[in-house]
């Protein structure tokens, strides 16, 4: 009897502990950490048609990780003012299923704005000529449900300008090489791209 308390009692604290801080809990000093589904969501039980990617990189010894999942276009229109997946000037978790995460063990700056080491939420508001790139401490929220409680929790926004590319069928995030021991994360679905510059400087 005493054994099951123990365990009901060790059972009850880990819920307690995911309902308030989600499935992180060491601090990325120690541990950037997997990229977790949300299981709290009923289409966590089920095969997924946008597939999770985790991405690894280093910026000026920084270690940084994005966790995303990848929609594909299968013929839809994926950007615009009228009649598309992702409308011009409406919040996008850039991504399906849980919000874009950001992971880093040390402080650097994305875009214009200034992180602390720590786990993020990406999310963006796309129009035909820039992008709004907002980051938020809230990564623990379905993904398109951006209340004002996460609002609440943003940290900056950065505004990026919209490349045209050739067509790319699955959302890719990707960092790409720059100068300075710097890189831009390019955020590419269709014939839409961003980049976004992640520097520690």
């Amino acid at each position: 009897m005493r054994k099951a308390l123990v365990i009901l009692g060790l059972l009850v604290a880990g819920v307690a502990v995911y309902a308030t801080t989600g499935p992180y809990i060491l601090p990325t000093s120690v541990a950037l950490g997997p990229c977790f589904k949300d299981w709290t969501s009923p289409t966590s039980y089920s095969p997924r048609v946008s597939p999770m990617e985790q991405v690894r990189f280093q910026v000026g010894g920084v270690n940084a990780q994005v966790c995303y999942s990848r929609p594909s276009a299968r013929g839809r229109t994926l950007f615009g003012a009228q009649d598309a997946l992702v409308r011009y000037g409406r919040l996008w978790r850039m991504g399906a299923n849980e919000p874009t995460l950001l992971f880093i063990d040390r402080p650097l700056r994305l875009g214009s704005v200034a992180l602390d080491s720590g786990r993020y939420a990406l999310y963006a508001e796309p129009d035909s000529a820039s992008w709004e790139i907002y980051i938020s401490t809230s990564t623990f929220h379905w993904g398109n449900q951006i209340s004002q409680a996460v609002r609440a929790q943003e940290v900056g926004q950065t505004t990026v300008p919209v490349d045209s590319v050739a067509f790319v069928e699955d959302l890719l995030i990707a960092p790409l090489p720059d100068a300075d021991d710097a890189v831009s994360l390019r955020v590419a679905w269709g014939s839409t791209a961003v980049h976004i510059p992640v520097s520690t400087n």
